[in-house]
């Protein structure tokens, strides 16, 4: 599975909402993309950035391979007023970075591999790595913050 690179236009689309339940082929997706993440030594991927439109992503901030989360049709309802800047890297800017404010905390509302609705707060890393591939899922990169 490759992964595109910036300066791809497709990168700058938005991605739209996943039908439920998970077709087959979306359930190979997110198969794909957990490889493609490890293979690449990512932290979490959008499926954008391997050229699917679709609000998909794996995250997983310890890189064991046992505790992957995915998130479909991820949506932030509640977050820390408190922010942390901290330099991001992206698999799709390789040898780019920028500084990026990120909320601490996050309530995420979305859908797990099997379908059911969750509700979760998460924190730090974890929420910093999330709000990344929201913003891939708004057709934002982590360089765009360089220019504000």
């Amino acid at each position: 599975m490759k992964i595109l690179k910036h300066p791809d236009v497709f990168l700058r689309q938005k991605s739209t909402e996943v039908e439920l339940p998970l077709s087959k082929e979306d359930k190979q997706l997110i198969e794909d993309m957990k490889i493609a993440m490890y293979e690449n030594k990512g932290i979490g991927l959008a499926a954008i950035q391997v050229g699917y439109q679709k609000r998909i992503a794996v995250i997983d901030s310890m890189r064991d391979q046992e505790t992957p989360t995915i998130l479909i049709n991820p949506k932030i309802i509640d977050q820390s007023d408190l922010t942390l800047t901290q330099e991001e890297g992206c698999l799709s800017c390789p040898g780019e970075s920028a500084e990026v404010p990120r909320q601490t905390r996050i309530k995420l509302e979305y859908n797990c591999e099997h379908g059911k609705k969750l509700c979760k707060t998460f924190y730090n890393m974890k929420a910093q790595i999330i709000q990344h591939e929201l913003d891939h899922m708004n057709g934002k990169l982590c360089i765009d913050y360089e220019k504000q």
